[in-house]
């Protein structure tokens, strides 16, 4: 009961810092006492601090406001990508110092190489988290594949370091549900990567699925054609990605399509209706697998046009069976960059860094 009142209290300050302690009260349904009790323990740990009053009454002693202290705890981040791996530094409460952008290199080793060496100057980093473009066994840290790569079975082992590492659709899933309340709390959502590749988060009742293998989700590696020549980066014929990802139908200096899209006549262009025609049938499948709620698309499709995104829904509805059409919505992501780098820093809160904290205090 005390460790579930703890992490009641830490998830939502999460999502709602700064509050005061009477908000905290009535968002998580536990007495004043305890809320008081929890928060007094939190602050002398130094997990959260007061910053501030609010201006939110009119009578009596303004109530303080808490946040989460920043400098409890420091992550690097690491987001691969087939063409660029970006580096950055996470903090506690949530935020984050985005450090380098280097090309991805062939090898792992050489970006471990690269790890290692942040690591000299940023001496309190705790955990190294690990955005992966392939499969990851995430309880183990072994990368089972990276397509793109030809990486298979590479075990993250850092010395002194707690390592996390999961698919990049999977964390891209995890930030949208930390950030939206609507998300976090369906039944099912699919976070739908679109750049170099086409992967899938999927979020079923409050939690990431990954499946008993870590491979769920791949439906960029379905088959979208028997009879299709196009090779796959996995092996096979006829995948998904290799239609309708952007390197694979725009080729891979495919940021003239980002040009397009900011052409004000961009919705009589034959060659973008033909890409949302294609990606609306991709996600037709999705919906009729799945019956999401929300399907939210992001990658290289971040921080497009509104319409875009009102188009590839009208699509999408048109090719998906009737009843899961219904309540269908196509959203944009919330981060237009750094998806995948705010992913890793909460999947780390919400999997290592709150459980860890909860322990801490209630051993005492």
């Amino acid at each position: 009961m005390k460790e579930n009142n703890y992490s009641l209290i830490l998830r939502t300050l999460y999502h709602l810092q700064p509050i005061e302690r009477v908000r905290l009260v009535q968002q998580t349904s536990l007495s004043s006492s305890t809320v008081t009790r929890c928060i007094a323990e939190l602050i002398d740990a130094g997990f959260i601090s007061e910053v501030g009053t609010s201006e939110r009454t009119k009578l009596g002693r303004k109530p303080v406001k808490l946040k989460i202290n920043p400098e409890a705890f420091n992550v690097l981040i690491v987001d691969i990508g087939a063409f660029k791996t970006n580096y950055a530094l996470g903090f506690a409460d949530g935020t984050l110092e985005k450090l380098e952008s280097l090309n991805t290199p062939d090898s792992f080793e050489e970006i471990l190489d690269k790890v290692n060496k942040l690591l000299t100057s940023y001496k309190k980093v705790e955990v190294v988290a690990f955005s992966i473009p392939g499969m990851v066994d995430v309880k183990s840290s072994t990368i089972l594949f990276v397509p793109s790569k030809g990486w298979r079975d590479v075990k993250i082992e850092i010395e002194g370091k707690v390592v996390y590492a999961d698919n990049e659709a999977n964390l891209a899933m995890i930030s949208e549900a930390f950030e939206r309340q609507e998300i976090r709390t369906s039944k099912c959502s699919v976070f739908v990567t679109v750049r170099e590749g086409f992967g899938t988060g999927v979020w079923i009742n409050g939690s990431i699925f990954r499946g008993p293998s870590f491979t769920a989700g791949e439906f960029g590696h379905t088959t979208f054609d028997v009879h299709s020549k196009n090779l796959c980066h996995c092996g096979n014929t006829g995948c998904v990605e290799t239609y309708v990802s952007l390197s694979s139908f725009f080729g891979e200096n495919y940021s003239y399509f980002m040009s397009y899209l900011s052409e004000k006549n961009w919705r009589e262009n034959p060659e973008i209706l033909e890409y949302i025609d294609l990606l609306s049938r991709a996600l037709s499948n999705i919906v009729n697998a799945l019956n999401p709620e929300y399907l939210i698309i992001g990658g290289d499709l971040s921080g497009l046009d509104g319409e875009f995104y009102e188009i590839l829904e009208e699509f999408t509805k048109r090719y998906s069976l009737e009843h899961a059409a219904k309540i269908l919505k196509v959203m944009p992501s919330t981060f237009i960059t750094d998806t995948y780098l705010y992913g890793a820093l909460y999947a780390v809160i919400e999997e290592y860094l709150i459980p860890r904290m909860v322990r801490k205090i209630t051993k005492k």
